[in-house]
């Protein structure tokens, strides 16, 4: 498994150096949109799958999330600190917008059989994350030559999760007293989960807007392209990803994409404008993978555990809908084979709620 202290260092060293050598962008006066609080509800469950509902792998994920309102200037050394330079071939930015975000979240995985008490060697191990993020987002504009206007052209998240994987993240408690409630059979396997670990891990995930079009002037429909990279270190996951997603509706400035609990594609918690809008969108994107604690099981290895494979796909599809500064978004998640031991996809579907106040 790569160092993680040592990939953190060099990650920094690398932001730092380009930096220095480029000028800021210059921090916005926040709009009335941008001076309102953003506020995240979310669920993920393989029970919403549009075909094939099942139980298994990556059964649940809840989150709540809060983004603050943009942040007056940050002192020229904490902006030169948290500019990460363009070497993607993005457009280059001269504005930008930051806010700070706070989310809590559980997910939880599950073997495909879930009657058994036994251990199962064969297949993912039992096991739930409860974690705590602290996020700095930064929404990068450029003057539009057409309206004059700041158009967001780029999105970067820095984000540190820190929480507990093991019986006291309460995977047990919540998936059987759910089960009840929809009148399932209860998932007799937790007493073989993972023990408990304290995690931390720090992301970073840069989003941007290119090959815009339009496909039809009246009524206005758009396209776009959102190419995606992140970068994560930590006890629970160490990867490397790259994707990106097609987008086709109305009013595609609103945002870069729906938000998604982790591990995923990521999204955006915020978005402008009260109008309605909406897209129609399709992701697909590849990982790198170094550790996946989900499957590797615990860091002392003295857990339950399967063999991950380097490298998994993941493809997404679904609608957003904006309605008086509200944003519904439904997206369906097939995901390859992520370990060894059983060679099956894994599906599931993400409901996502976020409204300003």
């Amino acid at each position: 498994m790569p160092k993680i202290p040592a990939l953190a260092a060099v990650f920094l060293l690398v932001n730092v150096t380009a930096v220095a050598a480029q000028s800021l962008p210059v921090d916005t006066a926040p709009t009335p949109d941008e001076r309102r609080n953003i506020f995240t509800f979310q669920v993920e469950n393989d029970f919403f799958n549009i075909v094939g509902k099942s139980d298994r792998d990556y059964t649940n994920g809840v989150r709540i999330g809060w983004l603050s309102p943009a942040l007056s200037d940050l002192p020229d050394g904490w902006a030169r600190l948290l500019t990460l330079p363009t070497v993607f071939g993005e457009a280059p930015a001269n504005l930008v917008t930051r806010r700070v975000g706070v989310s809590i979240g559980q997910n939880l995985y599950t073997p495909q059989d879930t009657e058994t008490a036994q251990p199962i060697f064969n297949d993912r191990p039992y096991s739930a994350w409860l974690y705590m993020s602290v996020a700095l987002q930064s929404t990068y504009k450029r003057i539009n030559p057409a309206t004059g206007a700041p158009d967001p052209i780029r999105l970067d998240t820095l984000q540190l999760d820190f929480g507990l994987v093991g019986p006291a993240a309460g995977g047990a408690f919540v998936q059987n007293n759910f089960h009840r409630l929809i009148n399932d059979g209860p998932a007799n396997g937790w007493a073989n989960q993972l023990h408990n670990e304290p995690t931390l891990d720090l992301t970073f995930e840069r989003r941007w807007r290119t090959g815009r079009g339009i496909l039809l002037d009246q009524p206005k429909l758009e396209y776009d392209l959102v190419p995606m990279v992140a970068l994560a270190v930590g006890n629970v996951s160490t990867y490397a990803s790259v994707g990106g997603l097609l987008r086709i509706g109305k009013d595609l400035h609103a945002d870069f994409g729906p938000p998604r609990s982790r591990p995923a594609l990521p999204g955006s918690e915020g978005f402008v404008g009260d109008g309605f809008a909406w897209y129609l969108f399709f992701g697909v994107s590849g990982d790198a993978v170094a550790r996946n604690m989900f499957l590797d099981g615990n860091t002392d290895g003295n857990s339950m555990h399967v063999t991950h494979r380097p490298f998994i796909a993941e493809g997404t599809v679904g609608l957003a809908l904006f309605f008086r500064g509200m944003r519904v978004s439904f997206t369906q998640v097939l995901r390859t084979p992520e370990f060894f031991e059983r060679n099956r996809f894994d599906q599931y579907a993400s409901i996502n709620v976020t409204f300003r106040y």
